[in-house]
């Protein structure tokens, strides 16, 4: 089971959560006390919690207690694209750029002369000054995301009136909002999964070649020893800004699901080769120090595709993260009834349900995309050429 998140503020879970006015510590704790001892058979309690949240506000209290509940097992819960990206928060709906981050200046001076002798200056690398020449200026540049954009996502589930009188109230607390947070995970790994598989163009696919060994690797080869060598050769062969990908601390190589296991048995293999008349084994090459590859399997790679890409913080730039809105990096969910008033005055309780259609409504709001950065740190394989 993977441990809850410590919280110093348990009331706001360290600023996650922003009560409103009608919120307070004193109402969500009767409120909790009331649910718990419902859940645990207490016929009078659970009563008294339905009666109670259908006073004016004691509903929004119910809501925030809900969101204490799952929210710490939201960001505790176990993510399958945290093996393969990192997490950043972005400013705006605007398409995402990194600014300055990487070495990425421009205006500088890349080739020249000092006292006759030449220089050629790498990306990010600081440029020779002569004697009494003047410092070259340089602006910070940005870097749009080759594929991602934040967008809003959510949904809202009404519980009907009648719903209300057949259910209990502590079943609907204890299983919709959760259920809606299992739909915010899912949409986390779709985001993830679909900026690589889709932001990943043609032109990334395995070229295919020789390897250092001899052995010939055909274009979009099936995964193998020897087209994860080609792989990662072709890899360090691309180039940004100038510069060759240099990756230090491995890849992920991700394959189907249901494919994982064979992949690693076949990576795993020790090979007996024939050295000066006397037999020895090779490395495994997935031990660290050979390739350093973590196999990974995605239900959203289909058929006998591959991808290879660096681990995260791996080379100097990001390649793939999870984009989250700055001020809104939890799911939010809210609920909400206009009840109305009864004929003579005075207002409907909120469980009574909504004036339209007898409702009430809990929804769901996350700002979220999956970023990828750029393709050229990827190489994949549509894996359908055999040698």
């Amino acid at each position: 089971m993977t441990d809850l998140i410590e919280y110093k503020d348990k009331f706001t879970l360290d600023g996650r959560l922003r009560p409103g006015p009608s919120v307070t510590k004193a109402k969500v704790a009767k409120v909790r006390e009331l649910y718990t001892a419902g859940i645990y058979g207490d016929r009078i309690a659970e009563a008294t919690f339905m009666e109670t949240i259908t006073t004016s506000d004691a509903l929004f209290n119910a809501a925030y207690f809900a969101n204490l509940q799952v929210l710490p097992q939201f960001d505790a819960a176990p993510r399958n694209w945290s093996a393969i990206a990192g997490i950043r928060e972005v400013p705006d709906f605007k398409p995402v750029v990194l600014r300055g981050l990487f070495g990425e200046w421009e205006g500088l001076q890349r080739e020249g002369t000092v006292t006759g002798v030449g220089f050629n200056n790498p990306e990010g690398v600081l440029p020779v000054v002569a004697e009494g020449a003047p410092y070259p200026y340089a602006v910070l540049g940005d870097t749009e995301a080759a594929y991602g954009q934040l967008v809003k996502r959510g949904f809202k589930v009404g519980w009907t009136w009648e719903a209300r009188i057949n259910d209990r109230g502590t079943e609907f607390f204890s299983q919709i909002p959760g259920q809606m947070l299992d739909a915010a995970l899912e949409t986390e790994e779709w985001s993830v999964w679909s900026a690589l598989i889709n932001g990943t163009p043609a032109g990334s696919q395995l070229d295919g070649g020789t390897t250092y060994t001899g052995a010939v690797v055909l274009p979009n080869a099936t995964i193998s020893r020897d087209a994860l060598v080609q792989a990662i050769y072709e890899l360090s062969q691309r180039e940004v800004n100038g510069r060759k990908v240099q990756v230090s601390g491995g890849y992920n190589l991700i394959v189907p699901t249901g494919t994982g296991d064979a992949v690693r048995f076949l990576l795993n293999q020790q090979l007996f080769e024939v050295t000066d008349g006397s037999f020895q084994l090779t490395a495994s090459f997935l031990q660290d120090g050979v390739a350093s590859t973590t196999v990974i399997e995605s239900e959203y790679v289909t058929g006998t595709n591959w991808y290879l890409l660096p681990k995260p913080g791996a080379v100097k730039r990001p390649v793939l993260e999870l984009g989250r809105l700055r001020g809104y990096t939890s799911p939010e969910l809210r609920v909400h009834n206009v009840t109305g008033n009864y004929v003579g005055g005075g207002a409907v309780a909120p469980f009574e349900g909504s004036f339209d259609n007898d409702t009430i409504d809990l929804r769901i709001r996350y700002p979220l995309a999956g970023i990828l950065w750029d393709a050229t740190y990827v190489v994949w394989s549509q894996g359908d050429n055999i040698a």
